[in-house]
């Protein structure tokens, strides 16, 4: 794979999450990736600083409309502030001056303006300017592992589509390192073909279960709407 010149498919159903820094360096030599794999991979429901969330990227929509309406209420609220404490000033000043309790009647406005601008400190804080979507890093696929239904186990290793590795070695941790694994690899043009012909079904396999990405995002990244 270090080696690769142009790109690298793997097909694998489990996935040690310290391995996508591999394809990640390979990305960023500008060698073309696809991945597929299931939800087993080790931490699928752990943290976003894990590896295998770097292949998900947000994006953020701003809605400029909403933005500028925002900044208005925020303008307004900062008025109303501004309008509310002048008035208590004054309130303290002429009752200090006129010694009328009287005086003090003149707190029901300043009220008044402090409850509208709690309102439209509320207002602010529901406006919904930011909308998110996620793309990936890489072309990748996770399918859902359901053994009733077809549970992906081949292991397949795609070299510059010129030299391909079969066999039972998974792309883990324990599978590269410790586990006793056997593969076959092979140059055979016809060989190569059909196998890259696999993977391309695979990947746009129209029946298998997926997971959701825009949705597997939203669990991983928070989405602040202001």
């Amino acid at each position: 794979m270090k080696a690769a010149k142009r790109s690298v498919k793997i097909v694998s159903p489990f996935l040690s999450p310290y391995l996508i820094t591999e394809l990640i360096y390979l990305k960023s030599n500008n060698i073309d990736i696809k991945l597929i794999t299931t939800d087993n991979i080790e931490d699928f429901y752990g943290y976003r600083e894990k590896n295998i969330y770097k292949l998900i990227i947000q994006n953020r929509n701003t809605d400029v409309q909403k933005q500028k309406l925002r900044e208005k209420w925020i303008s307004f609220t900062s008025r109303l502030s501004y309008i509310g404490f002048s008035l208590i000033a004054l309130l303290i000043v002429l009752a200090y001056y006129f010694r009328s309790v009287e005086i003090f009647f003149g707190f029901m406005p300043i009220i008044i303006i402090f409850l509208i601008q709690s309102l439209y400190k509320t207002k602010i804080k529901k406006l919904q300017i930011y909308s998110y979507y996620y793309t990936q890093l890489f072309p990748f696929k996770v399918y859902i592992a359901n053994e009733k239904t077809c549970f992906i186990h081949s292991k397949i290793y795609l070299i510059d589509d010129q030299i391909a590795y079969l066999g039972s070695l998974n792309f883990t941790q324990s599978g590269t390192q410790f586990n006793h694994e056997t593969r076959v690899r092979t140059t055979d043009v016809n060989a190569i073909r059909e196998i890259r012909k696999e993977i391309d079904h695979l990947f746009e396999h129209p029946y298998l279960p997926v997971v959701d990405l825009q949705l597997w995002g939203k669990q991983i990244y928070t989405e602040p709407i202001n």
